[in-house]
């Protein structure tokens, strides 16, 4: 049984999306990775968010933390009580700034 509830914002959405659509142009089974991996990083979550480490790479006063999956990407979340807010889905091989 989940300890944590997740929310996944409309924007981490639809940016989960692009980046499956933007995979499959490359590899179908890369992509069907991609979407286990996350879906696995939503149960780790669940159970203990704080398995992961807080972000480092910017001023974070908010307290988000890290969880990398596929290699490549980095889920921001918060922790607010028992629950986890998801606000960023990002591939760290772009340049964000």
């Amino acid at each position: 049984m989940a300890k944590y509830k997740v929310i996944v914002s409309n924007h981490v959405a639809g940016n989960l999306l692009e980046y499956v659509e933007f995979i499959s142009n490359v590899s179908i089974e890369a992509a069907r990775q991609f979407v286990s991996d996350y879906e696995a990083i939503l149960i780790r979550l669940e159970e203990n968010p704080l398995q992961f480490q807080i972000e480092t790479t910017f001023d974070n006063p908010d307290g988000y933390r890290r969880a990398i999956f596929s290699k490549w990407y980095k889920c921001l979340f918060v922790i607010d009580g028992s629950i986890v807010y998801i606000d960023s889905v990002v591939d760290c091989r772009q340049d964000n700034n």
